[in-house]
């Protein structure tokens, strides 16, 4: 399907987020020779449903929702956002290092921090983990925060505002990087500051995808642009938007990612299962 006008689906960006969106769009229209329009979604279900309904053409979908969005054909992924030389990371549920906090034994009518329900490292697939090792999610947590970014989580694990929280992160030559943006040492949190009670994965990365019948043309240039960097104005562009370092191909490792992730949640959200975790670094933050 040729588009002379067509429609990005977002949801509300956190502060500064605005001006990195319209920046994009602004770079999109310029690659893509067409009127963009945005559809604004409250939260990434309502975001998947949209794109679903074919009311959205190109969106940016965090795992959870693209491992939805893939299983329904209703997207075709055009690039993997790659942070820290990797198109997966994990998760880990945080606490500050001068807490009690140890391991999950000690999780124990706690308050939590998480981003959202609908954020797979920041509450679905650590939360299913936990539940496989045997911990009373109703026992180990007396409070429950949804605070809508990683960034509001680091925050209040810093502050001791929660006693726990759950964020990504991801190794680099066997050092652990919290977090998909400058997290480390944001807020006064310091990577020795925090032990990682428990954690899980690989998760995949965000994708950036278009609807099934956006044309291949189109398809073409958003590729050339994301993953070949050409032209630079949207690469750059997009990278702001997406917290990402590069983008690449989704290749069959990732797709096989988002079908385990899919599994990871049944169709009314509870977790029932977690994908095996991959090999994690002997130097992490204990």
């Amino acid at each position: 399907m040729f588009l002379t006008r067509a429609r990005l689906g977002v949801i509300p960006f956190a502060e500064g987020g605005e001006a990195r969106m319209q920046a994009f769009v602004a770079a999109l229209q310029a690659v893509l020779g067409t009127e963009i329009e945005l559809h604004r979604a409250a939260d990434y279900r309502a975001l998947t449903s949209a794109v679903e309904q074919g009311l959205v053409h190109f969106v940016w979908l965090p795992p959870l929702a693209a491992a939805r969005a893939v299983k329904t054909g209703a997207i075709t992924p055009v690039a993997v956002a790659v942070r820290h030389g990797a198109t997966s990371y994990m998760t880990g549920l945080i606490a500050r290092e001068e807490s009690a906090i140890h391991t999950v034994a000690d999780l124990k009518g706690l308050r939590a921090g998480w981003v959202d329900r609908e954020s797979a490292s920041g509450y679905v697939v650590i939360r299913a983990a936990l539940r496989q090792q045997g911990v009373s999610l109703v026992s180990a947590f007396a409070e429950d925060l949804f605070l809508r970014s990683h960034n509001e989580v680091v925050r209040a694990i810093a502050s001791g505002a929660v006693d726990v929280g759950a964020t990504c992160f991801n190794v680099v030559s066997d050092e652990v990087q919290i977090g998909r943006t400058a997290y480390t040492g944001s807020h006064g949190l310091k990577l020795g500051n925090v032990r990682i009670v428990a954690q899980a994965g690989p998760i995949p990365s965000d994708i950036f995808a278009v609807h099934r019948t956006v044309a291949q043309t189109t398809m073409t240039k958003l590729q050339t642009a994301l993953v070949g960097a050409l032209p630079v104005s949207l690469f750059e562009a997009a990278k702001a938007m997406m917290f990402a370092d590069s983008f690449a191909r989704a290749d069959g490792e990732h797709l096989r990612m988002l079908d385990a992730l899919y599994d990871t949640v049944s169709t009314d959200g509870t977790p029932r299962s977690v994908p095996p975790p991959s090999r994690m670094p002997t130097n992490y933050p204990k």
